[in-house]
């Protein structure tokens, strides 16, 4: 199946758009170099990146994940593009961040190409000057809608652990999202490391719900806490196990107490009643292989996640999902 992949050059602050990243890499395990990404997504190939200048800063978490996930870059053919899309010669057009970049739609909508808009924006903004042209993949989705299909994150497969590490050496993954001091991770292999030796890690929502945090927590064979997951719309996150990982943090909030709350908590997500639950236990030293040894079935949680990860949440899968939708 021959794909034009529209994707975005960037806005002021970044270059790349996560969810047209990822989409962009399932494609492409799908069907190879007949999915033609234009303009190319040099950031995400391991043979062009080191040819490039580039601030890693404006790379949506320094390139993690999506890193060396493509290869061969100039064995892309994107010569001609307008006048292939005259000639439709693409089975389908995929916009990767349709509020960020529309080039050539102009053209796309006058030779009767099919096309398919993706918006990963965080908000909740749906653009109605598309829907009626294709269909619209909404990230942050709150109501159903015509011609409007909800969309998340996924993992490139390559990038899942294979299997559970059995002994972790945190209980609580050192990384605490908000807390910049602990963004200390200037590697991709350092930074999965940190939450396969962690038995549970904190997540919440940022200004979306979908965040790439969850899913590489997931992928690393660690325990999500997800902070306020049951107030996730129903649209959100469609693919995650939310009710599973909703019990998952009723049963385990606990493990929580033995953390300064100031220092894992955000504002809005602190109370009185989580910082006098740690007033008991601010002497005590709760490590990850005493917390085991109570909690045994633990390890059974990190093996049911991984492998609901590996069969569920694979750039593979979100790519079929969206063809299927187009019903190609």
């Amino acid at each position: 199946m021959k794909i034009l992949f529209i994707r975005s050059e960037g806005n002021h602050t970044h270059l790349n758009d996560f969810m047209s990243d990822l989409l962009l890499h399932g494609l492409r395990q799908l069907y190879g170099f007949e999915v033609i990404d234009y303009p190319g997504c040099w950031y995400m190939y391991s043979d062009e990146i080191s040819n490039r200048e580039y601030d890693i800063n404006k790379i949506w978490g320094r390139g993690f994940t999506i890193n060396n996930t493509l290869s061969n870059y100039n064995s892309i053919d994107r010569d001609d593009i307008k006048k292939k899309i005259k000639e439709k010669y693409f089975d389908l057009v995929i916009y990767g961040s349709i509020r960020r970049s529309d080039l050539f739609l102009d053209d796309v909508i006058k030779y009767n190409n099919k096309v398919v808009f993706i918006d990963g924006e965080d908000d909740n903004i749906i653009d109605d000057r598309y829907t009626k042209s294709g269909l619209y993949f909404k990230r942050e989705l709150l109501e159903n809608k015509h011609n409007v299909l909800s969309i998340s994150f996924a993992i490139p497969k390559e990038k899942i652990l294979k299997n559970i590490n059995e002994n972790p050496t945190n209980l609580l993954a050192p990384l605490v999202p908000g807390r910049l001091k602990t963004y200390i991770y200037e590697d991709e292999k350092t930074y999965y490391e940190m939450y396969s030796k962690s038995i549970f890690a904190i997540t919440n929502k940022k200004l979306g719900w979908d965040c790439l945090r969850h899913y590489e927590i997931l992928m690393n064979g660690c325990i999500p806490l997800f902070f306020n997951i049951d107030d996730c719309p129903k649209l959100i996150l469609k693919t995650l196990p939310k009710e599973r990982l909703s019990e998952i943090y009723s049963s385990f909030q606990s493990v929580l107490q033995f953390y300064p709350p100031f220092k894992i908590y955000k504002k809005k997500f602190l109370s009185v009643k989580k910082i006098f639950s740690y007033i008991p236990n601010m002497f005590k030293n709760m490590s990850a292989s005493t917390f085991l040894k109570d909690n045994p079935n633990v390890l059974e949680i990190k093996n049911e996640l991984l492998n609901f990860t590996q069969q569920n949440l694979t750039t593979e899968i979100l790519a079929k999902y969206v063809l299927n939708k187009q019903k190609l």
